[in-house]
């Protein structure tokens, strides 16, 4: 990074963290170009700060924080978990949602997938806000996850039918646009199962991740006999795939995939309960072996192969809650589970 940092391309300035795009490749080239400009310290502090926080290599994409707070808060609230969230967390939250919904972080363009995420979070968190901004993603089969997207993305849609669903279960009367959308991307995810009864997403490289968000969303807000049906045929996939000591995963087992599995097992209405049981119970004994050891693989699909740590340790506490909490204590028990907010906003 220059001493004296210019200024890049002319109507591009760094967002108030310093980051252009959230990409320290992008400030990088901003900083590059001819002529100092405002903005200019923020950024070098920015690329600074990442530098230090990486060991001198720095990701493709930082800091995600929006992706991360909505995921993270989701994913607790989802499971039962019961814990202070301070207002000002949801306030920022809900203030980043606009028109075209929200970002991943600042810098970058709005999108599908995390608009979802959030509006499921704070609607579960007693801070609805209405699901308007997502009708734009539509493309009449699915939801894209930005206009003009090559290809589509099961755990997006798996996440917009979370949020329209959470809606429709909270609206009085019926919303009939609500309950068509639900319908099709019901049959939609329906759809893309796989043969064994998983799905795959290109957002992880692991299954366990697409199958979790998928079974979640058909089995909290599907509807009819296909997420019934989709539901129960990836329960029996997670079970038949659990190693010998009590873990999931694609190539080895690793806690986040076991995280993810539990969770599957927890939300399907399981026709063999006994053997959920037991897995669940192997289940735990590994999570405890794994309590406090890090250096998981990074799964997450980006420019690049990266591991969101806020995202993955919230999804393995809640697993841990949903061992402990047993048949009678979890969050998923019934239809529509995911009506009521689980967490304190005091």
């Amino acid at each position: 990074v220059p001493a004296r940092a210019p200024r890049g391309p002319p109507g591009v300035t760094p967002v108030g963290t310093g980051t252009v795009g959230a990409s320290p490749a992008a400030t990088a080239a901003w900083l590059g170009g001819p002529g100092p400009g405002p903005g200019a310290a923020a950024a070098v502090s920015y690329l600074e700060d990442v530098a230090r926080q990486q060991g001198g290599p720095v990701p493709c994409a930082t800091g995600i924080t929006v992706f991360e707070r909505a995921w993270s808060l989701s994913t607790l609230s989802r499971a039962g978990m019961t814990l202070p969230v301070p207002p000002r967390l949801l306030a920022g939250l809900a203030a980043t949602v606009g028109p075209a919904g929200t970002a991943t972080a600042p810098g970058l363009p709005a999108d599908a997938d995390t608009t979802a995420v959030t509006l499921y979070a704070l609607a579960r968190l007693g801070r609805p806000v209405d699901p308007a901004s997502l009708w734009g993603y539509d493309t009449g089969e699915h939801f894209c996850t930005w206009p003009g997207e090559d290809g589509a993305s099961v755990t997006t849609n798996a996440h917009v039918l979370d949020a329209f669903g959470w809606h429709l279960a909270h609206r009085a009367p019926a919303d009939a646009r609500l309950t068509a959308v639900t319908r099709r991307l019901t049959r939609w995810l329906a759809d893309r199962q796989s043969s064994d009864g998983a799905w795959t997403d290109r957002w992880h490289a692991s299954p366990y991740y697409a199958t979790s968000c998928a079974v979640l969303a058909l089995a909290g807000h599907g509807r009819g006999p296909a997420a019934v049906g989709a539901v129960t045929r990836a329960a029996d996939w997670v079970l038949a795939g659990q190693r010998a000591d009590g873990s999931w995963g694609r190539w080895g087992g690793t806690v986040e995939e076991t995280a993810y599995a539990v969770q599957v097992l927890r939300a399907a209405r399981s026709a063999a309960p006994a053997a959920v049981e037991a897995a669940l119970g192997r289940a735990r004994r590994y999570l405890a072996t794994m309590e406090g050891r890090d250096g998981a693989p990074a799964l997450w699909h980006d420019k690049d192969l990266y591991r969101p740590v806020v995202i993955v340790r919230a999804a393995v506490a809640a697993a841990r809650h949903l061992v402990r909490a047993g048949a009678s204590g979890d969050a998923f028990t019934g239809p529509g589970y995911g009506r009521t907010p689980l967490i304190s906003a005091a």
